[in-house]
């Protein structure tokens, strides 16, 4: 059994005392866990990862990180440990080039100039920016961007890396590379990913998946579960990945095509039928 890396208890907060934007919620995630958090407009998903940040404080429950109890006394263990990629890559673009950027937190670390140009090399290796390190940051695309903060991220090695909305504002290219990212950071240096997002495609590789609707835990599960039940779905306003809409129609007109989340599996059956 993994460690838990993230563990929710009973966490409320509201910004108002008339307003509950997370009511009483728990669940916990495991190191090197893909998991996504999903729901509707007002399902507390922002809420959340501010609250797991330590940009709010919860008025009830605890929030541990790897078995330690999140307070201000250690907001510093927090820090260490947890990165954010926030949804539009300019809010957190500081640097006039990348370079400048992904050393800024190295800088904040007093990490030794030589050190840190070897850490800069490594992330934007990694990361397939070495090309644009010198580039000026005016020049350079939103999933350009996006892949800087992520190197700025992993220059400071926290162990869990949290997406807010990263996807949402990039074109079907940019989700595309940022979705692979996901996966190399996860399968290639064994980060525990957190997703808050809303785009249902890429809930699809994910190990777990988190569901809210108006600040309450709905659902907890692997994908395949989620979305096996498709009123429930409808219920709480979520849509079926493409992939699944599409093999179940094709399943009722085809014996031998099953429903399927993933399309290479998709795919593989469509090759079989013919």
């Amino acid at each position: 059994m993994p460690n838990k890396a993230i563990e929710f208890s009973n966490i409320t907060f509201g910004y108002t005392k008339d307003m509950i934007n997370l009511d009483d919620v728990s669940f916990t995630i495991f190191e090197n866990e893909y998991v996504c958090i999903i729901g509707h407009n007002g399902s507390g998903k922002s809420t959340l990862s501010k609250v797991l940040t330590g940009l709010l404080k919860p008025q009830k429950g605890t929030i541990k990180l790897f078995d330690q109890v999140i307070n201000q006394q250690n907001l510093k263990h927090l820090r260490d440990n947890v990165g954010i990629v926030f949804q539009n890559p300019d809010n957190q673009f500081i640097g006039l080039t990348p370079e400048d950027d992904i050393a800024f937190g190295l800088e904040n670390r007093k990490v030794n100039p030589k050190q840190m140009k070897k850490i800069i090399w490594q992330v934007a290796r990694a990361i397939n920016i070495v090309d644009l390190l010198k580039l000026d940051a005016q020049t350079l695309s939103g999933g350009q961007k996006q892949r800087v903060a992520i190197a700025s991220v992993l220059a400071i090695n926290p162990k869990i890396i949290i997406f807010d909305e990263s996807t949402s504002m990039l074109d079907p290219r940019g989700k595309a590379e940022l979705k692979q990212l996901m996966l190399l950071l996860k399968n290639k240096y064994h980060k525990t990913v957190v997703s808050i997002t809303h785009d249902m495609e890429e809930v699809v590789n994910a190990d777990k998946v988190v569901i809210l609707k108006g600040g309450k835990l709905q659902k907890v599960g692997s994908p395949a579960e989620v979305f096996e039940n498709e009123k429930f779905l409808k219920e709480i306003q979520l849509d079926i990945p493409f992939n699944l809409d599409l093999s179940k129609q094709l399943s009722t007109k085809m014996k031998n095509i099953k429903p399927s989340l993933k399309l290479e599996n998709l795919i593989s059956q469509l090759y079989d039928a013919k």
